[in-house]
């Protein structure tokens, strides 16, 4: 490990590091496939650990591999893993054990693992296209703030009609039809997958049937940890052809930072 703290994010790059390290033990012993994500998976190729400006951990796993994962660290006494951050709920995240009852996410940013679950995608355009209108209308219902600084102002609109809209169900409610949502494809065999529970910004992104059909082991910051062997295609797909090139100094902006 060579880690350093030109970004301020030294003492969170140690603490994820750790807790990645029991992730990948954890899948290891219990059969679980998975894979690094975007700026992990990006970190892995490109640096050979985090991206030096980076301050979080991403995961993909199947639905199959995900129901796995729940259910063995139901057994864990190390590792949790649930929907506790106000700020995406639709979200997984895996976290130490010890932090579990923090429930103040914005004050305290729990150093955390985000699990993106990769789902079947219909194979027409327009049922694409539908799909993500109804994954955008769950995110909007399962907001817990709404925030209006970006935008037009029909986007806003639509902010801000969804946050209400969902007000009248259970949280538990909404995730199950957001669940249900993103699997509506599975019962089929399909041309592509994707991923439904990113951030807007990172939604429609399309990747082969086999993406996690195959995963190799690769070093991120002198440990183990597993990456989708066609991680080449991944990354274009995600960061485009020119990923092996990092940004210039000034779009370098740490993120992620703990808030005392």
């Amino acid at each position: 490990m060579d880690l350093d703290n030109r970004y301020g994010l030294l003492e969170r790059q140690t603490e994820l590091l750790t807790l990645l390290k029991k992730f990948h033990k954890h899948c290891c012993d219990n059969g679980i496939v998975y894979s690094l994500d975007w700026g992990s998976l990006l970190g892995a190729v490109r640096h050979k650990g985090f991206i030096p400006w980076d301050g979080d951990i991403d995961v993909m796993v199947d639905r199959t591999n995900l129901e796995e994962l729940i259910s063995s660290i139901a057994k864990d006494k190390e590792l949790v893993i649930d929907n506790s951050s106000p700020r995406t709920i639709w979200i997984r995240r895996v976290y130490e054990a010890e932090n579990k009852g923090i429930t103040d996410w914005n004050t305290y940013e729990i150093p955390s693992i985000d699990v993106f679950v990769i789902d079947n995608a219909p194979d027409g355009r327009l049922a694409r296209k539908v799909r993500l209108l109804e994954v955008l209308l769950l995110q909007g219902m399962t907001k817990v703030h709404i925030r209006l600084r970006k935008g037009n102002m029909l986007m806003k609109l639509c902010t801000v009609l969804t946050f209400f809209l969902g007000k009248l169900f259970s949280r538990e409610t909404k995730l199950r039809w957001y669940d249900a949502v993103a699997q509506m494809s599975n019962s089929k065999t399909t041309r592509q997958k994707t991923c439904y529970f990113e951030e807007i910004k990172c939604l429609g992104k399309y990747y082969p049937a086999n993406l996690l059909s195959s995963v190799i082991i690769v070093p991120f910051e002198g440990i183990d940890v597993c990456v989708v062997e066609d991680y080449h295609q991944c990354l274009c797909v995600q960061f485009g052809d020119n990923y092996m090139t990092p940004p210039p100094e000034s779009e370098r902006v740490a993120n992620h930072i703990k808030k005392e």
